[in-house]
């Protein structure tokens, strides 16, 4: 389907080749210890966070322009504001800018206006399929990599055209569009505590976390590897969340609406109004949630046990393979959905829930316990049928 876009686009993408043209914002390094906490408190900024192997937290902040004029190179420069405090045995880096700056932009002219070629109003399909693992962390490490616009105007001439006063369409060419790249990277020691404030920021982990991580988020984007830490403590509101691995710590997610998890074991997650996938559910797994919507697509094998108690929430949940289980629901006041029957339980005046359906037995070594009230529950073995 062709979409017209009036006069000026811009794009926002996370990718980072090299330009001339360079403006280095902030370089440094400073030394820490096994006691040393590291704080980020930013705004509209995008950033990739790496391991440190020296001892050392390193700051290199960059900003990259084609096309820009010099006067509107210096207004973007002069709206970014940094600065480094030590204070004891804490490093505080705040970091913001009066727009968003993102790893890569682009702003695309066209006097008549620019079509895009896209699917975005085509028709959903009403049959979901399982998932593998494997394809949902493809996923997740597709949109943590920086490496698929390289080439811009190829990029964006796949994507776009430029449209003259009589409709008619040609390519988009280098006078037409400007190029902003912005390239922050910490590189971190793996035993500092990590504290976290964002708003409408980008945080890209690039390697697996050891580190103690309290992050509170809102708005933007949050991406990571694996997260291993118990005593993670990580909040979200309204954060596109995305992470390979889930390995202890409690995730509060609120408004996460395209939330990717590819694993997850010995964590728990307190959500509300938010859409999450989940490739692979393990052992000790609590979910605790609020008018939600999961995807559970695959079990751990022998995980033990997982716990979800819901209200309200769209449970969509593939029957574990290759394992002995049980999978029961307690509540009241459900829909249960599998192979084309549904199975609806009245809702409890005394507002008490009653056991509700049952697979397996439960002498089966693997249970799944979801106790839910006022909610959806669809059960699937290769694919879920939605009725929209």
């Amino acid at each position: 389907m062709k979409s017209l876009f009036n006069y000026l686009l811009l794009i926002l993408i996370t990718s980072a080749p090299a330009l001339a043209q360079r403006n280095q914002i902030l370089k440094e390094s400073i030394d820490l210890d096994k006691n040393s906490t590291v704080k980020l408190d930013i705004e509209n900024i995008y950033l990739a966070i790496e391991e440190s192997t020296d001892g050392k937290i390193h700051f290199d902040y960059a900003l990259e322009f084609d096309g820009y004029s010099k006067k509107a190179i210096r207004e973007k420069l002069d709206g970014i504001e940094t600065d480094i405090k030590k204070s004891g045995s804490t490093i505080t880096l705040k970091a913001n800018s009066m727009s968003q700056i993102s790893f890569q932009s682009f702003a695309l002219t066209s006097e008549h206006g620019l079509y895009m070629e896209d699917d975005l109003f085509g028709k959903r399909s009403d049959t979901v399929y399982r998932k593998s693992t494997d394809s949902l962390l493809t996923e997740i490490r597709k949109n943590n990599r920086s490496n698929w616009a390289e080439d811009p105007l190829k990029y964006l001439n796949g994507k776009f055209k430029k449209m003259d006063k009589d409709g008619n369409l040609s390519a988009i060419r280098k006078g037409n569009v400007k190029i902003m790249r912005s390239q922050f990277v910490i590189k971190i020691p793996p035993f500092v505590k990590l504290n976290i404030e964002s708003k409408n920021s980008g945080i890209y982990f690039r390697n697996d976390v050891q580190n103690e991580l309290v992050v509170t988020s809102k708005q933007g984007n949050f991406k990571a590897k694996a997260l291993t830490n118990t005593f993670n403590f990580v909040q979200m509101d309204n954060v596109h969340f995305e992470a390979e691995s889930l390995v202890g710590g409690v995730y509060e997610l609120k408004n996460v609406n395209g939330g990717k998890i590819g694993r997850i074991k010995e964590a728990k997650i307190n959500s509300e109004f938010s859409k999450i996938e989940i490739g692979e559910v393990g052992t000790k797994t609590i979910i605790n949630d609020f008018n939600s919507q999961y995807w559970l697509y695959n079990w751990t094998l022998n995980f033990d046990k997982a716990l979800m108690d819901t209200e309200y929430s769209k449970i969509n949940i593939f029957f574990p393979q290759n394992m002995k289980y049980q999978l029961a629901t307690f509540g009241h006041n459900t829909v249960h959905f599998y192979l084309g029957v549904t199975t609806e339980i009245a809702p409890s005046r005394e507002n008490k829930s009653t056991f509700m359906m049952n697979f397996g037995s439960s002498a089966d070594p693997n249970k799944i316990q979801v106790n839910t009230i006022h909610g959806i529950v669809r059960f699937g073995e290769d694919y879920i049928h939605i009725k929209r």
